[in-house]
C-alpha cells in the first residue's frame, strides 16, 4: 500500500516537474521574441493613445476663415492686452528665439532646442516641448490645443530652399496643424529683415526676407489663415532697426521681441 502511495507521489512530483520546465520554455521564448523598449518615460507624451482618441480630421473643413483668394491679413485694432498674448503659442525659428529665451518664459514658446528651424527640413522639426521631450509642432498642437497659434518661421534656411518648396512645405505645416487642433486659430507672421551689414553663412538678406514673406502671403491666401506684419514693427527703411537687433544682425533682440509682441497686441483677431 505504501509502495502505492510513494510510486504515485513520484509520478506527481514528475508531472509538476515537466509543467515548470515548460512553463520556463514557454517565457523563455516569449521574453526573446518580445522587443524591449526600456521603461516608458512619464514625461514623454502617448501620442499614439491621443491619435486614436482623436482619430481623423477632414482637412478640408478646418479653416478658420474660408479660403476665398484674399489676403485676410490682420489690421490695427485696439490693444488686446496681455492676456491676448499670453493665452497664445508661439513657434519660432532663430530670428525670434529671444521670445523662448529672454521674453517669454514657460511653455509658450516652441522651437528645436537649437532655435532653429531650416525650412528645407520642415517635415522633420522637433521642437523643445515644455515637459522637456522633443515632438514634432503638429504632435505639440495635439496635445496643446492652442486657442492661438503664432507662426514666426522661415528665416532659417531661406536662401536655401525654393519658392515652391517654401510654399509647399509651409502650406502642409498649417494642414497638418489643424487636423491636429481644428479649434486653434492660426496666423502667420511676416519675417523680419536683417541689419543692413549683415553678412553670414546663411546668406541672408532684407530682400530675401520680404520675398519669403510675400510667399507666406500666398499660402496664407490659399489656406485662409490669417496673416500679420509683424516686419513693420522692427524695420528702419528696408532693413532691421539697430536697436531692435541682437550681436548677430539677424535675430532680434528683447527690445525686437517687445516690439513685435506690442504690434500683435494692436493687431488683434477681430471676435
Amino acid at each position: 500500500m505504501f509502495d502505492r502511495l510513494s510510486g504515485l507521489k513520484n509520478i506527481l512530483w514528475a508531472v509538476g516537474i515537466v509543467l515548470c520546465l515548460v512553463l520556463l520554455f514557454v517565457g523563455f521564448v516569449f521574453s526573446a521574441v518580445t522587443p524591449y523598449h526600456g521603461e516608458a518615460d512619464p514625461h514623454t507624451p502617448n501620442l499614439n493613445a491621443i491619435k486614436e482618441e482623436k482619430g481623423t480630421v477632414d482637412v478640408s473643413s478646418l479653416t478658420f476663415v474660408e479660403p476665398d483668394g484674399e489676403l485676410h491679413e490682420l489690421r490695427e485694432t485696439t490693444d488686446a492686452g496681455e492676456d491676448y498674448i499670453r493665452s497664445a503659442v508661439f513657434l519660432t525659428d532663430s530670428i525670434m528665439i529671444a521670445m523662448r529665451d529672454q521674453t517669454l518664459t514657460g511653455g509658450d514658446v516652441w522651437s528645436s532646442e537649437s532655435g532653429s528651424l531650416p525650412m528645407g527640413n520642415i517635415a522633420t522639426w522637433n521642437i523643445l516641448y515644455s515637459d522637456g521631450s522633443k515632438i514634432s509642432p503638429v504632435d505639440a498642437c495635439m496635445i496643446t490645443k492652442p486657442p492661438v497659434l503664432f507662426l514666426c518661421i522661415g528665416s532659417d534656411g531661406l536662401a536655401r530652399v525654393e519658392k515652391a518648396d517654401f510654399i509647399s512645405g509651409y502650406e502642409s505645416l498649417i494642414r497638418a496643424i489643424l487636423v491636429a487642433s481644428p479649434e486653434t486659430t492660426v496666423v502667420c507672421c511676416s519675417i523680419p529683415p536683417v541689419t543692413e551689414n549683415y553678412s553670414a553663412v546663411d546668406d541672408l538678406t532684407s530682400d530675401l526676407t520680404n520675398e519669403g514673406s510675400e510667399w507666406i502671403r500666398e499660402a496664407c491666401r490659399e489656406i485662409g489663415v490669417y496673416f500679420v506684419d509683424v516686419a513693420q514693427a522692427v524695420r528702419s527703411g528696408v532693413d532691421l532697426n539697430p536697436k531692435f537687433a541682437a550681436a548677430n544682425g539677424k535675430s532680434l533682440n528683447a527690445a525686437g521681441i517687445q516690439a513685435v509682441l506690442g504690434y500683435l497686441r494692436t493687431h488683434a483677431i477681430d471676435n
